[in-house]
């Protein structure tokens, strides 16, 4: 289970961000407690964090919040607002199980980063993405991994 502590890492945030992230926390434990009932999903801990939440090694941890400073990501990305999450997923196994489930990220108001921009790690969200999509292409650069079965092809061109 992923914990406020873990997400936050004791950076400093506004209380209202504090209740996003209780939110956020909430959902996304049931989406890897649902994983894990199916035998898909043994609750991988990343070494750079100590936690299931993903961060680059030697970096701030930036798979949870994310400071208004930090260089990591889009300027406007939920992790700023405490709505979104990376869980560590080295195996793709969550990843996997997420493209087939679609209908459990759906009962939860969770929308996902598609996995093949993705390679170690799942982005889940509270907030929907400007397509509405439950998994959604988060660029339009080349992807770093993969399809994953189950998935249809990019709808797009691809910058490379």
């Amino acid at each position: 289970m992923i914990t406020t502590a873990q997400y936050f890492r004791g950076k400093p945030h506004p209380e209202a961000h504090a209740a996003f992230a209780v939110g956020l926390l909430e959902k996304v434990n049931a989406l890897l407690g649902a994983a894990a009932g199916a035998g898909v999903y043994g609750y991988d801990i990343d070494p750079d964090t100590d936690s299931q939440v993903s961060g680059a090694k030697g970096g701030s941890g930036d798979g949870g919040y994310r400071l208004p400073e930090s260089t990591t990501g889009a300027k406007n990305s939920a992790h700023r607002y405490a709505k979104a999450v990376d869980v560590f997923d080295p195996k793709r196994k969550l990843a996997s199980w997420c493209v087939l489930n679609q209908h459990e990220m759906d009962k939860l108001g969770l929308y996902m980063e598609d996995p093949r921009w993705t390679p170690v790690w799942c982005h889940f969200q509270t907030v929907p993405p400007a397509s509405w999509r439950r998994i959604y292409v988060p660029s339009i650069t080349a992807p770093l991994a993969e399809a994953l079965p189950g998935q249809k092809p990019i709808p797009f061109k691809v910058k490379i």
